[in-house]
């Protein structure tokens, strides 16, 4: 049986409006948080994977996880460590979680949590691609949990007191 316009306009009208509303969540959650959640593009998420150890003791941490894509190469390259995205912006999580349930990886989780609240002293690595403050209020909190040995890489933005050990230029990320 065929729905009638009438049915038609209501699903239409009523996908616009969940869609707007998914718009409206993110734009608050951007502005109370002040960093998008924008997506690494698959170079940065490579150029960030080969700074990584092949071996790490802990867990893998992908703070502000957005839309999970470099949490799941993490949880690839990992297989053997738990593997956490953290996300407060609920359409990206929720986007995220969707995904896991898709594509399986029994040892990544993600969880919606402000990073600065969560405690990262389990870490052995961890990622993150966060403007200029949100970096500024992470790195003391970095450098009071995280044991010896544990490895930060950042996508185009640096630590203000730290020193990198490393810095790669990815033309096709858009990095500088």
């Amino acid at each position: 049986m065929w729905a009638d316009a009438a049915q038609v306009g209501a699903l239409e009208g009523s996908l616009l409006i969940g869609f707007l509303l998914g718009i409206a969540i993110v734009a608050v959650y951007t502005i109370r948080v002040g960093v998008p959640p924008m997506p690494s593009n698959r170079a940065a998420r490579l150029a960030m994977l080969k700074l990584l150890p092949e071996k790490v003791d802990g867990t893998v941490y992908d703070l502000g996880s957005a839309w999970g894509g470099l949490a799941f190469d993490l949880a690839r390259k990992y297989p053997d460590n738990r593997v956490v995205g953290i996300e407060l912006s609920p359409i990206p999580y929720l986007a995220s979680r969707l995904r896991a349930l898709l594509i399986r990886r029994p040892n990544l989780n993600f969880r919606r949590a402000d990073f600065l609240n969560v405690d990262l002293s389990d870490a052995g690595a961890l990622t993150c691609y966060l403007m200029i403050w949100a970096m500024r209020r992470l790195e003391p909190k970095l450098r009071a949990e995280l044991n010896p040995g544990a490895v930060v890489v950042s996508h185009a933005f640096a630590f203000v007191a730290w020193k990198h050990e490393a810095h790669v230029i990815v033309p096709e990320a858009g990095s500088a």
